[in-house]
């Protein structure tokens, strides 16, 4: 028998690698467990210091029951933890670790230090052990509580330590990992601070949705709907947006089950049934649902990460789930409101003064539109379908169009701010870009014009007029039978084009916002907007920090200038959030873009003039892949004369 094929014990390092690669993943993973450790210890206080998103350094301090000097050292040996005694106890959890087996995972992946004093004593102990080698053991001093520190995670696994992401990524995760155990115990406070700046603080706070406002903005806590329902054994505490709030992914979906973030099919399930048809099937809403029920009736002992679990009746919590979250939106009125204002963060009250005087001189330095001015009549103004369809820069006032004078003051109001247009930064809102006929210009020829001069080389010849039905579809003659189009699939699949070869030459043509929209964001947010403001730039967007928790926008595309700007920037950033730090590669930017055509696009229940349904078509022949949406749904269906004929018998 070869020697490679005998069966032999494997080192005692090489074993706890192996483990610690199914509890440590990333940075992430460590933060977990020792918080989580820390929420066991019955801190009311913790304290999480970071470097390099946790590659370099973390610490975690808290100021719980602390540890005797002889259970630091055992502390850091595997299946050591204060949390079971017998075999009964795996069977009802009540604490967040239980397996002891997170701190003899880390210590084989990294330089470890416990620093440890219980409440009595008079000094506390430390210990340091580096790969699972104890290298000291002595008294030290400190206050009453715990603080382990971890640092060069990955050192002695350099394979593992080459796929970690970037910096900015890492400390996503991580702030993620803190935001799951502080939503699930308010009454604890939490310090953040990354590379020697506070990021998050967090104090300790009464109720669940203070703490949702702290972490996710004021503006949603405000929106959720409170759910309290305690039937059969199954206590329910959620908080629910209307579906008016949904989401481009499910993130924002949160479940916890005594007080564990966890990640369950049965519940997800019965989120997603209990917002069917109240939102499109590619939306997702925002919950956050805690869960109380008798630990002997779940099983958290079933994945490494504790992350999953099993019930021992499992229909019972999707009935419960999914009843209390239809009836409330039963019984709420759901109609979406119209904002009359914009909820900003709070500022000084002599950043307001200087806001107000620079606003002031901005008026006083504008002259009075005199008649005969442009702006002051209605000299043939193009707008209406030739905006929207032309060039999708629909709605900017166009000298000598039949515009309110308090448009035109707030167009040189915008001029006065941001000076005059820049090439490749701004649109010319005089331009005969507003035309279809200027920059598609067989918009307004007829069907012949058009077959003569092979405008519709792939497509069949279109009659001069189609019409709309249902306030959705198309419907249009051709030489052979009738085409029926999806307007919003077609609008989609033009604008898609338009921004993919705008981005090709550069950059999106960006509009300055006459008064920057601000965002309320979170941390890892905030280091994604940064990370990604090359990207930013190319899709015609400016964002500076506006706050310790804010963002204000500047500057949008152009071409979706009647698109809600706090609601494009959320779906933007659980995109970016979900790409991770991944350069900007075509397929990043493709699908920004197909996000942005969709948003940009007129909707189901749209009525279109005649005009704006003739511009649409005599963009479809300027386009390629006309035939679907850049999602992959068709944009069009056709019907021969044949195919009519069978299906009335005529043949």
């Amino acid at each position: 028998m070869s020697e490679s094929c005998r069966i032999r014990m494997l080192p005692d390092l090489l074993v706890r690698k192996i483990a610690a690669g199914e509890i440590v993943e990333r940075p992430a993973s460590v933060v977990k467990e020792l918080v989580e450790n820390a929420v066991d210890a019955g801190a009311s206080r913790i304290a999480l210091t970071i470097e390099d998103g946790g590659k370099q350094l973390i610490r975690v301090t808290d100021d719980g029951c602390g540890m005797l000097p002889d259970e630091l050292r055992p502390a850091v040996a595997r299946h050591a933890t204060s949390k079971i005694i017998v075999e009964d106890d795996l069977y009802s959890i009540h604490t967040m670790g239980f397996r002891g087996e997170a701190l003899a995972s880390i210590s084989a992946v990294s330089k470890l230090r416990i620093v440890s004093r219980p409440p009595g004593a008079n000094e506390g102990h430390e210990v340091r052990v580096a790969a699972e080698q104890l290298e000291m053991s002595q008294s030290a001093g400190c206050p009453v509580g715990t603080t382990v520190e971890i640092r060069d995670l990955f050192f002695n696994v350099p394979a593992r330590r080459k796929f970690l992401r970037g910096a900015s990524t890492e400390t996503g995760h991580i702030n993620e990992q803190v935001a799951r155990v502080a939503l699930a115990h308010p009454e604890i406070g939490f310090e953040v601070t990354n590379n020697r700046r506070v990021t998050q603080r967090a104090p300790q706070c009464e109720s669940r949705l203070e703490r949702i406002a702290k972490f996710y903005s004021p503006e949603l806590a405000s929106a959720l709907l409170s759910i309290e329902r305690n039937e059969q054994g199954v206590e329910i505490e959620a908080y629910v947006a209307p579906p008016a709030q949904s989401r481009a992914t499910a993130q924002w979906q949160y479940t916890f089950v005594n007080g564990r973030y966890v990640r369950d099919r049965f519940v997800q399930h019965a989120v997603k049934e209990a917002h069917r048809g109240l939102m499109e099937p590619n939306r997702h809403g925002v919950v956050f649902l805690f869960l109380t029920v008798d630990p002997t009736t779940v099983d958290v002992n079933v994945h490494p990460t504790k992350i999953e679990v099993r019930w021992a009746d499992s229909r019972l919590i999707h009935s419960h789930v999914l009843s209390a979250i239809r009836e409330t939106f039963q019984r709420c009125d759901l109609t979406p409101s119209v904002r009359t204002d914009r909820s900003r963060p709070g500022v000084s009250e002599e950043e307001q003064d200087r806001m107000r005087r620079e606003m002031a001189d901005v008026f006083k330095s504008t002259p009075p539109i005199r008649p005969g001015e442009p702006g002051s009549g209605d000299a043939g103004a193009r707008l209406g379908a030739e905006a929207r369809f032309g060039s999708g820069l629909a709605g900017l006032p166009v000298p000598g169009a039949n515009v309110s004078p308090s448009t035109v003051d707030a167009e040189r109001v915008w001029r006065s701010l941001y000076g005059e247009p820049g090439a490749g930064a701004s649109v010319d809102p005089g331009s005969d870009r507003l035309s279809p006929h200027a920059e598609y210009p067989d918009a307004g020829r007829t069907d012949g014009d058009r077959a003569a001069a092979g405008t519709f080389p792939s497509t069949p010849s279109m009659r001069p007029r189609a019409i709309q039905m249902h306030n959705l579809y198309l419907v249009a003659e051709t030489e052979d039978g009738i085409v029926i189009v999806d307007q919003h699939a077609l609008h989609e699949r033009v604008l898609y084009e338009q921004f993919r070869k705008r981005v090709t030459e550069g950059s999106l043509e960006s509009q300055r916002l006459l008064l920057p929209e601000t965002l309320t964001v979170t941390p890892q947010q905030a280091a994604l907007l940064e990370t990604r403001s090359d990207l930013l730039e190319r899709l015609g967007i400016e964002v500076t920090p506006f706050g310790a928790d804010a963002v204000a926008v500047h500057a949008f595309p152009a071409m979706l200038k009647d698109t809600d700007v706090a609601s494009f920037m959320r779906d933007l950033l659980d995109r970016l959030g979900q790409k991770g730090d991944t350069p900007p590669t075509d397929a990043v930017i493709d699908d920004l873009l197909s996000m942005m055509a969709c948003k940009a696009a007129v909707k189901a229940g749209d009525p279109l003039a005649p005009e704006e349904i003739d511009a649409l078509f005599a963009q479809r022949s300027m386009i390629d892949k006309s035939s679907s949406c850049p999602h992959g749904r068709p944009t069009m269906l056709r019907l021969t004369k044949s195919d009519l004929e069978r299906q009335f018998k005529r043949t």
